[in-house]
């Protein structure tokens, strides 16, 4: 099963059916306990289980459920997906164990699709709510989104607490898995979203390092150019970006333009790889306007990297 997606709105919706939650800067995963164990999907449908393994002991005993949430680090009681990153990608044992006891994270559930057999998907949000909260009252140590039916106030308060937005759900929408709904909503403050990796570019005294990327966003006709990003990239995670690029000889768009400088060294890549970039707009040719690199996101694939996040 995939998630249900958000539309992006520019102003919140109105109305006694609309219920508003914060929009948690974290990975998006689905939940899934049945009499065979404990496994965590992110949004590409990736079994992600063995890197967080605290939240698959919490979910040991709690009986056959699917959850909808968010998997969140918290740095002085706020989400940080720059922490959250140094977990993101770690799959072996000994990395995993040590990175959970430096980098606790914790699963944010918003939605409830399955419970002791039986698929809710198909009920009003209200209902699904209220068999989460019944869930989160026998069972310790969970933690729900809040939700709240005032949106300005909601709004007010993410923004005054640094959060990343607010997400708008009619109170009597069904849960439509896979689908992008206008039913569920989403206020983003910060100007950001996902891009494909076309390729990198490197300086002539480092022929060999990542130093920018170039960008792709996904349209109905295919990948087109979008610009390139170097502002926010670490060494560190310049050098994981490499690793997970497959070389191709020739550019998976049309329309890249040549090195941004004439001794620097554009190589191509195998359009697999998703980052999220903050920006501040669009320009009138499509490319972006001062990009800056904020993660990897390996919990979506191309089809997600439309820029809207």
């Amino acid at each position: 099963m995939q998630p249900m997606l958000a539309t992006a709105t520019a102003v919140l919706p109105s109305g006694a059916d609309w219920v508003f939650e914060f929009k948690w800067d974290g990975v998006r995963t689905l939940l899934d306990v049945t009499e065979r164990g404990v496994r965590l999907h992110s949004r590409a449908g990736n079994d992600v289980s063995s890197g967080y393994p605290e939240i698959v002991a919490q979910a040991a005993d709690v009986g056959d459920a699917l959850l909808d949430g968010e998997i969140v680090a918290f740095v002085d009681g706020r989400p940080s997906f720059e922490r959250l990153q140094s977990r993101m990608h770690l799959r072996g044992k000994s990395d995993v164990v040590r990175a959970a006891a430096d980098i606790p994270v914790t699963f944010v559930a918003f939605d409830v699709l399955r419970r002791f057999g039986v698929d809710v998907t198909g009920r009003p949000w209200r209902e699904r709510r209220a068999t989460l909260e019944r869930f989160a009252a026998e069972h310790d140590g969970w933690t729900l989104s809040p939700s709240f039916d005032d949106g300005p106030a909601t709004e007010a308060v993410a923004r005054e607490h640094g959060l990343e937005g607010v997400v708008a759900k009619l109170a009597t929408s069904p849960y439509r898995p896979g689908a992008r709904s206008e039913q569920w909503r989403k206020l983003r403050f910060v100007r950001a979203g996902d891009f494909v990796v076309l390729g990198w570019e490197s300086a002539p005294e480092h022929p060999a390092t990542l130093s920018s990327l170039v960008l792709g966003i996904m349209r109905d006709d295919g990948l087109h150019y979008a610009g390139r990003a170097g502002s926010g990239l670490s060494g560190r995670v310049a050098a994981t970006l490499k690793s997970m690029l497959t070389d191709r000889r020739t550019a998976a768009a049309d329309g890249v333009p040549p090195p941004t400088a004439r001794t620097r060294k554009l190589h191509w890549s195998e359009p697999t790889v998703v980052v999220e970039v903050e920006f501040s707009a669009w320009t009138g040719d499509g490319r972006l306007r001062q990009p800056v690199f904020r993660g990897i996101r390996a919990d979506k694939d191309v089809a997600d990297a439309r820029g809207d996040g």
